[in-house]
């Protein structure tokens, strides 16, 4: 079945712990991370310059960067507001500059607030969504850069895309090889494993982020779960597994044990 490509994001622990998890994951042989850059810097304003110094520290360390992730933290920008649409590309542009600084090819976008149609119909609403990432798309050709737009669940506050069917309407319809799928677990949060609607799906799906609170997936992990990830290990043309813990709050020696756990489920 092939080895998967493990990446932890660095959400998953505080700034301050940022180089003792980088070596314990690196002893681990787990060398590649998300990264969401204001969970290390404090804004975007002069992030280009900062970024550097810490790109050099984890091309020292052999950490590869797999996806730039919370790209629209701390903004209001909203895809669906015209005025915002000159600043929403500038700040894409930023994201892809980041891209290359952290030598990346992938960005995984979520913000659920960046997303929110307000009182638009939903006609209306992927007209302007599928024709502002057309658009984008050429921005993203230029320098081989791979969006992954996330599925997100309703019950996280999401107001417009609700499922992975939905979801892959919508990159059809742009149909760019340079725009795929983030598929998220926190949709299985509250529902059944839809195997069907990933299967027909799968060839969209670019990266795969298991995201739910106190690393349960590996812990004690639900029926549903195991469902998910053994189809996920056996799957081949499933290369990317990213891992997200929502509490920051867990206790260091299970997360460090969570993470040891992960290589037994993917790569045993």
């Amino acid at each position: 079945m092939g080895k998967k490509n493990i990446y932890i994001s660095n959400l998953c622990w505080n700034k301050k712990d940022n180089y003792k998890i980088i070596k314990f994951l690196k002893r681990e042989g787990i060398r590649g991370i998300d990264f969401a850059p204001l969970n290390y810097f404090r804004s975007w304003h002069n992030i280009l310059k900062n970024s550097k110094r810490l790109a050099t520290i984890f091309d020292n360390h052999q950490i590869k960067i797999n996806a730039i992730q919370g790209i629209f933290y701390k903004t209001k920008y909203n895809i669906f507001d015209v005025k915002d649409k000159k600043k929403i590309t500038n700040h894409f542009k930023l994201i892809i500059k980041l891209c290359k600084i952290f030598r990346t090819k992938k960005i995984i976008l979520g913000s659920s607030n960046f997303r929110n149609p307000e009182n638009l119909n939903l006609k209306e609403a992927n007209h302007i969504f599928v024709n502002y990432f057309k658009y984008l798309n050429k921005y993203l050709r230029k320098d081989k850069i791979i969006l992954c737009i996330e599925t997100i669940p309703k019950n996280y506050k999401e107001e417009y895309i609700f499922e992975l069917y939905q979801l892959a309407n919508l990159i059809t319809k742009i149909n760019s090889s340079n725009i795929k799928i983030n598929f998220d677990t926190s949709i299985y949060h509250f529902q059944k494993f839809n195997k069907k609607s990933f299967v027909k799906n799968i060839k969209l799906i670019k990266n795969v982020q298991i995201s739910q609170p106190y690393f349960n997936y590996f812990d004690k992990p639900t029926r549903n779960n195991l469902n998910f990830i053994d189809f996920v290990t056996k799957n081949k043309k499933l290369k990317d597994i990213s891992i997200e813990i929502i509490d920051k709050k867990i206790k260091k020696k299970k997360f460090l044990i969570s993470i040891k756990n992960i290589k037994k489920f993917f790569n045993s």
